[in-house]
C-alpha cells in the first residue's frame, strides 16, 4: 500500500462520515477546549486580583514620621530597583495656597519628589497629564480639580496672583487607601532636603520593603511608623503562588487522560473495519498511519477552534497582556490533541487480525 493511496482512502473517510469527525471534533472541544477556556478564566481573574491589589495602593509600603522630617529625600528616591522595589518617593506638607475661585479654603499641599508621578500612574489611576515624565506643574486630586474647574494643561489661577499649572489630575478613590492625597494639590520638588513620609511600591508585593524604608530616616529617629498605603487587602499578595495553586492547574493533565481516551476509543468502535482491512492484505504500518491522518484532519479544525475560544477568555477583563495567558491556558488544548493522536495510534496497533471473527460477533 503507497503513501498516496494511504492519504486517499483517509480522505474518503473522512468525507465519507467513517471517522465520525464531526462528533470526535465536537466532544473535543467540548472536554478539552473547555477545559483550557476554564483555565484562561481563572488565569484571567488572578491577573485582575493582582492588578486591584496594586491599583489599591496594597503593594505601596509606607514610612511616617510623627516627629517633623526626619526621612532624607535623596535616600528615599533612591530606593527604586533596590529589592524589588519599583517606585518610590519623599513627601511632605507643603505651605497651604487659596485658589481665586476658592479664596477662604485652604488647599492641602503636599511636596513630593518627582518618583511620586510613577507611583501615581500605578495606584491613582490618573484621569489626564501632560506627560509622564512632565514635572513643570502640580498634580491635583480629580474631586479637588472639579471643584476648580482644571484639567491637565490648565493653569490655576491662586488668590495672590500666582498661577499654577497643572500637569495631571489623578484618581483617589476610597477604597480603604490612606487618604492623604484626597482633595490636595501635589508640587513635585528636588529630592535633597528632608522629608516627613517615604513610600516605596514592590511588585509582586514583598512585606520584606518595609525594613528598605528604615533605612531613609535619620539616625534614632523616633516616632517613625511602617505600614501600608491600603492595608485592607493585607500586606502581600503572591501572584506565583496564586498561579500554581489554581483549581485549574491539572487541566493538560485531565486533558492528556481525556485525549487518550477519546483517541483510543475511536479507533475501538471501528475495530472491525480495521481488522478487515488487515484481513485483506493492509500492513498495520500502513494502517495505523492512515488512521492517524483520518485524526488529524478534524483534529486540526478542532485544535483551532479551542484555541480561538480561549484567546477569547484570555482577553476578555484581562488587566495584562493577554498572549501570556492565552500561551499557558492553549497548552491544554496542545497536550489533549497529541494524546489524542496517541490514543489513536496505540488503539490502531492494538486491532488484531485474528481477532476479526470475535470483532464481528461484538459488533
Amino acid at each position: 500500500m503507497r503513501g498516496r493511496s494511504v492519504i486517499g482512502e483517509a480522505v474518503r473517510n473522512v468525507t465519507g462520515g467513517t471517522t465520525r469527525a464531526l462528533s470526535a471534533a465536537l466532544v473535543f472541544v467540548v472536554l478539552v477546549g473547555g477545559l483550557a477556556v476554564a483555565d484562561a478564566r481563572v488565569l484571567v481573574a488572578v491577573w485582575q486580583k493582582a492588578d486591584a491589589f496594586r491599583s489599591a495602593g496594597a503593594a505601596v509600603t509606607t514610612l511616617v514620621s510623627e516627629s517633623g522630617p526626619v526621612v532624607d529625600g535623596s535616600r528615599c528616591a533612591a530606593l527604586v530597583g533596590a529589592g524589588g522595589l519599583t517606585g518610590s518617593a519623599a513627601l511632605r506638607p507643603g505651605e497651604p495656597v487659596r485658589a481665586a475661585n476658592l479664596p477662604d479654603s485652604d488647599l492641602t499641599v503636599w511636596e513630593a519628589t518627582p518618583g511620586l508621578v510613577a507611583v501615581l500612574a500605578r495606584v491613582a489611576h490618573p484621569v489626564s497629564r501632560l506627560s509622564s515624565d512632565d514635572e513643570s506643574g502640580v498634580w491635583v486630586a480629580d474631586d479637588l480639580a472639579a471643584t476648580l474647574g482644571a484639567r491637565a494643561g490648565d493653569g490655576i489661577l491662586l488668590a495672590d496672583g500666582r498661577t499654577m499649572q497643572v500637569a495631571g489630575v489623578y484618581s483617589w478613590p476610597d477604597d480603604g487607601r490612606d487618604r492623604v492625597l484626597s482633595y490636595a494639590v501635589v508640587v513635585p520638588v528636588a529630592a535633597a532636603g528632608s522629608f516627613e513620609r517615604c513610600w516605596a511600591e514592590a511588585w509582586p508585593a514583598d512585606s520584606e520593603a518595609a525594613g528598605l524604608l528604615y533605612s531613609v530616616a535619620a539616625p534614632g529617629a523616633e516616632d517613625v511608623q511602617v505600614g501600608r498605603l491600603n492595608a485592607t487587602l493585607g500586606s502581600e499578595l503572591d501572584v506565583a503562588a496564586e498561579i500554581a495553586t489554581r483549581p485549574t492547574a491539572p487541566a493538560p493533565l485531565v486533558a492528556v487522560a481525556v485525549g487518550l481516551v477519546l483517541g483510543f476509543l475511536l479507533v475501538r468502535t471501528r475495530r472491525l473495519e480495521l481488522a478487515s482491512a488487515l484481513h485483506a492484505g493492509v500492513a498495520k504500518p500502513f494502517l495505523a498511519w492512515q488512521i492517524v491522518l483520518e485524526t488529524g484532519a478534524w483534529l486540526l479544525a478542532a485544535v483551532l477552534v479551542g484555541a480561538a475560544a480561549t484567546g477569547v477568555a484570555s482577553l476578555m477583563g484581562n488587566p495584562e497582556p493577554f498572549v501570556g495567558t492565552w500561551l499557558a491556558a492553549v497548552s491544554t488544548v496542545v497536550v489533549g490533541a497529541a494524546a489524542v493522536l496517541l490514543g489513536t495510534a496505540v488503539g490502531a496497533l492494538a486491532v488484531k487480525e485474528v481477532h476479526l471473527f470475535r470483532y464481528f460477533k461484538d459488533r
